[in-house]
């Protein structure tokens, strides 16, 4: 069974507005390598056990009785990448812990430059009013968010924020690794 984790130094500093957020793993090598073979490879058959990952990490506590979530891309992203590696393991996670996943309750809304290489208000500042969450699939729903990389909890952050605003009654969120 997991164990809790201490609050991060992002956490300490400025709260997010997420019940929890579980991200196992450190972003470095090995598992950065899978990451980006995932995202940037076409690699699809990583999805699965990245998606074991976040499993394992699962609270007990954590009945998401409503729907999982993933982190979308922006449609100009998604078209040139051909598919969203967060959509990927949701759909794992969804399969195994039988919760449906919902790919069209968040929209990205706003093209955002990368985060790659931004500091955190930078970060913060990018992701200001990138999504909009629809409250006829939302409203009254706890919903887990998954992502495949936590770094200062911006796009977690915006996101959730889409997701309460549009009427979701708690937001956790899950990623595979965390950035050191």
């Amino acid at each position: 069974m997991p164990k809790p984790l201490a609050t991060c130094r992002h956490c300490k500093q400025r709260p997010l507005p997420l019940n929890h957020i579980r991200a196992p793993l450190t972003y470095v090598d090995p598992i950065a390598s899978i990451i980006h073979k995932l995202k940037y490879n076409h690699q699809f058959a990583l999805a699965e056990p990245l998606a074991q990952i976040i499993l394992e990490s699962w609270l007990p506590d954590n009945k998401p009785y409503g729907i999982i979530v993933p982190i979308p891309l922006h449609a100009q992203r998604q078209k040139k990448r051909g598919f969203n590696q967060s959509a990927l393991l949701a759909k794992h996670l969804g399969e195994h812990l039988q919760i449906p996943v919902n790919e069209t309750a968040l929209k990205r809304i706003r093209h955002t430059p990368p985060q790659v290489g931004l500091h955190a208000n930078e970060r913060l500042a990018n992701m200001q009013g990138a999504f909009w969450a629809d409250p006829h699939q939302v409203s009254g729903q706890p919903i887990t968010l998954i992502d495949d990389v936590y770094t200062t909890g911006a796009t977690l952050s915006a996101a959730a924020n889409a997701l309460l605003a549009a009427g979701a009654t708690t937001v956790s969120g899950y990623c595979v690794a965390q950035t050191a």
